[in-house]
């Protein structure tokens, strides 16, 4: 049984926040961080106002006027690309009264008109006019009002946006992470491209359940999905190779981002993509990059705080290959509304037997697939439990102590050049929870009061 706290609301929250940081290596938590309404409201500020965001992927923005609806947070932003093809996060609001000027989710235009009073801004950010300029706005001058707009870089055509105005590149954001993005979404010469609008739904959990779920975790798969395995009768795939899973895992941590991933022996594997793919391989993809993506089966990952991503062939026959990137977007405490891109190589995007194998795969995770219904019904379970005063005034702690000194001797460092520059385990999917460490600590160290411009 955990000991009594003193319970103090004015420093309640440092309190926590410190304490996280200072039990991360041990394996230990409170779990009151999971769901708490005042930690809600930091992470709103220290999070998701400090740190790179995913907004979406550059396919969706292929002609001059496309934009789509995103958010940083809670905060609305419009991605669009400008007449001159310079790609832009604009806050939706007014530089008036700061209404809302965008009333769809995506679309093209060349400008964004005010429905409050008709101010309206060109595609790039720069005030174009208002009703009766001359009359009511004699002495403005124009040039100096423009949308707000965030920090947007991209990588291997992935958009990310930022809040704040200093801090690190998005590259130095990600790291050594680079380095597995490049065999996920730099694969072919062509690259990826998003397949459709993407999906979203809302559930009642908190974001940071499901980004840990998908930074590395296929322990739970052996409880939580057991049912939706032993399904028979389908074919398997490339999973039928491995005769044994956690042998076949692996789990790559960086200071800051995760993955996990399955190796078959086959070098010619390549996620059950067709045999072509191999003959459009981008060149820049270093030797140990096309090996491990040829040998590859599955990955999935996170990188901090809230885009996870996907890409292989499901197991149990259900579809695939395909590539998802998911958004978990902060709705509250307690809530979350998650978005769902599908996208695929370039290359096959006119393949008509591919396309339908792939998006079986996308679909078997979705609120109506095989397996998103186990998953929610388990974090919408924890975030209740989690938000629990009991574990507040109790100082209740989680475990996370998995490949921790002598906890499991199964978990085994990998020291070659084939699996990157990330600290990789053996086995680590099922016996090791580094993934589910580094994204704590990566939280804290954005959580705390100095952490300002660490991100």
């Amino acid at each position: 049984m955990s000991k009594p706290r003193n319970f103090d609301e004015s420093d309640n929250i440092s309190e926590i926040i410190e304490q996280t940081g200072a039990e991360i290596e041990t394996g230990r938590y409170p779990l009151a961080i999971t769901n708490n309404r005042d930690l809600y409201e930091l992470e709103r500020r220290r999070i998701f106002g400090r740190a790179w965001i995913y907004l979406g992927h550059v396919s969706e923005f292929a002609e001059p006027g496309d934009y789509a609806r995103r958010y940083i947070g809670e905060d609305p932003f419009i991605v669009t690309r400008d007449e001159t093809g310079d790609l832009h996060a604009f806050l939706d609001s007014c530089m008036h009264r700061g209404a809302q000027f965008c009333t769809a989710e995506n679309g093209n235009t060349s400008h964004f008109r005010c429905p409050y009073h008709g101010w309206t801004y060109k595609n790039d950010g720069s005030l174009q006019g208002m009703p009766h300029m001359a009359e009511a706005y004699q002495d403005l001058d124009e040039e100096e009002i423009s949308l707000e707009e965030a920090e947007l870089d991209t990588y291997q055509g992935l958009v990310f946006g930022r809040i704040a105005e200093e801090g690190p590149d998005l590259e130095a954001y990600l790291g050594d992470f680079t380095w597995y993005l490049d065999v996920l979404f730099g694969t072919t010469e062509a690259g990826m491209t998003v397949v459709g609008e993407p999906h979203r739904w809302e559930s009642d959990h908190d974001w940071k359940i499901s980004a840990d779920n998908f930074s590395g975790d296929s322990y739970h798969v052996l409880t939580t999905h057991q049912a939706g395995l032993e399904t028979e009768n389908l074919a398997r795939g490339p999973w039928e190779e491995l005769d044994d899973f956690p042998a076949a895992s692996y789990l790559a941590c960086t200071d800051r981002h995760s993955m996990g991933y399955y190796l078959s022996a086959d070098a010619d594997t390549y996620m059950g993509y067709p045999d072509e793919i191999a003959d459009h391989l981008d060149d820049d993809l270093t030797a140990e990059q096309r090996e491990l993506f040829g040998r590859s089966v599955f990955h999935f990952g996170t990188v901090f705080p809230n885009m996870s991503i996907i890409h292989g062939i499901q197991s149990g026959g259900w579809g695939g290959p395909w590539a998802c990137i998911r958004k978990w977007n902060p709705r509250g405490p307690g809530t979350t509304e998650t978005t769902s891109w599908w996208l695929i190589p370039r290359e096959f995007a006119d393949d008509e037997s591919f396309l339908e194998d792939s998006h079986r795969g996308w679909e078997s995770l979705s609120p109506g697939g095989a397996f998103e219904s186990d998953d929610l019904t388990i974090w919408e379970g924890i975030s209740e439990s989690s938000g629990a005063v009991t574990h507040e005034l109790r100082d209740t702690h989680g475990n996370m102590q998995q490949g921790i000194g002598a906890m499991t001797d199964e978990v085994e460092p990998i020291d070659d050049p084939l699996h990157g520059p990330a600290e990789v385990t053996s086995k680590g999917l099922y016996f090791d929870e580094r993934n589910s460490r580094t994204m704590l600590r990566s939280w804290y160290e954005l959580m705390r009061e100095d952490g300002e411009g660490s991100a």
